[in-house]
């Protein structure tokens, strides 16, 4: 497929995803606490939780609200550029460490490579997802404490293109969280 054709199945794939997902249904009359747990608010969002996810973080744009599971209160996934994907997750006080331990033994039991980065990545558990092509698909993960809750931070980024915006997106996505609380 040529690169103008992906490029505008991807835009329209976004464009359905964001009018599909994004956006509630303006005729809806549904109560607050039975909606999928957000509202509208200044520059993006704010989660029944109260996490605050912005429309953009830095380069990333976000393309999805997501609810509370039994390990994570709310959450967003966000795109940026290339195809480098987050997803920030907020957590009960003490949950972000016990997500990192069950994302590393998760990997580990599925086979996929730790390894040892440099630079942002350096402070976050990482893992090689995929060797078999030019470039490796890597994964990695932060959590964060906070005053009233803990909270994730998951990147998916090629190596060696994209290894040089996890530092910056570590920054931005760091700097809305320390708003949080």
């Amino acid at each position: 497929m040529p690169r103008a054709a992906a490029i505008l199945v991807l835009l329209a794939g976004i464009g359905l995803l964001l009018s599909g997902v994004m956006l509630p249904e303006a005729t809806a009359q549904v109560p607050p606490e039975k909606d999928a747990g957000w509202q509208s608010d200044v520059g993006g969002l704010r989660h029944f939780t109260g996490l605050r996810c912005p429309d953009v973080v830095g380069t990333f744009f976000r393309i999805k609200a997501m609810e509370g599971d039994a390990d994570s209160l709310a959450g967003c996934i966000y795109t940026g550029r290339n195809g480098i994907t987050a997803v920030l997750r907020k957590h009960l006080q003490s949950g972000g460490r016990r997500q990192a331990l069950k994302f590393s033994r998760n990997y580990k039991a599925a086979g996929f490579e730790p390894i040892t980065l440099t630079g942002a990545a350096a402070s976050g558990i990482s893992f090689r997802t995929r060797n078999w092509t030019p470039t490796s698909l890597c994964e990695t993960l932060w959590y964060f404490s906070g005053t009233d809750a803990d909270y994730t931070l998951w990147l998916a980024y090629t190596l060696p293109t994209q290894d040089i915006e996890v530092g910056p997106a570590l920054d931005s996505f760091t700097d809305i969280l320390a708003k949080q609380n």
